[in-house]
């Protein structure tokens, strides 16, 4: 079939929590995407985002006690779409370059998180 001539997407993924990422790791997997990073830190996903080809960006708000918007914003310069994933309530005080970011609470169904994937993408 045609579709398998498309090259995979590319995700770039911030996220601590080991298990949290083994998780979206499979579910990357099954999507047939390609997983860029991931990164554990703030100073890690924040020179992924200034050289990382990626089709989308998932973005776990809270990197080792530090915020993942900086990360965001330069992703977002660059036309990435962001998505946050958030144990916090859904009113994060995102900075205004953010304001469109999609937003998917922890813990989150991995169907739910695929579809808004797909959706960003337009697949």
């Amino acid at each position: 079939m045609g579709d398998q001539e498309v090259a995979a997407r590319r995700i770039f993924i911030a996220e601590d929590n080991a298990l949290v990422m083994m998780s979206l790791e499979g579910l990357v997997e099954d999507m047939g995407w390609e997983l860029v990073g991931p990164a554990e830190t703030l100073e890690q996903a924040n020179k992924f985002a200034d050289e990382c080809e990626a089709d989308v960006a998932l973005l776990d708000v809270n990197l080792n006690g530090e915020r993942s918007f900086p990360a965001a914003e330069r992703l977002a310069e660059r036309g990435v779409p962001v998505v946050f994933a958030t144990g916090y309530d859904r009113e994060l005080d995102l900075p205004a370059a953010l304001a469109d970011a999609k937003i998917v609470q922890k813990p989150f169904r991995l169907e739910s998180l695929e579809e808004t994937l797909k959706e960003l993408t337009g697949d």
